[in-house]
């Protein structure tokens, strides 16, 4: 969803919004809680079916900052551009980490 809004945004030649950068956070923030359920439940036993679970779970948390400091006081314009292909590529990783989850 993210993803989409982002590369509408960009091609509407509109700038980010405060609503399109909360979500961002937002969307990070759920990752890392995410992140931290899964460390919970590995030390309780649980473990992924496919040891690219891991992969996918670590580049979901990093992506986001990745394209921030990509966009960091550069062209605004390319801002949700960047922002909008990381959002796709984090939901293709998302799919992929459910096929290869407990």
């Amino acid at each position: 969803m993210i993803g989409v809004w982002g590369l509408v945004t960009y091609f509407r030649k509109q700038p980010s919004s405060g609503g399109f950068r909360a979500t961002l956070v937002l969307t990070e923030a759920l990752f890392v809680l995410q992140g931290a359920v899964g460390v919970l439940m590995f030390l309780n036993g649980r473990r992924p079916h496919d040891n690219l679970h891991w992969l996918y779970g670590v580049l979901l948390v990093i992506v986001l900052p990745i394209a921030m400091s990509y966009v960091s006081g550069r062209d605004l314009r390319r801002e949700p551009l960047v922002y909008g292909i990381a959002g796709l590529f984090m939901a293709g990783l998302s799919i992929r980490a459910l096929t290869t989850g407990a």
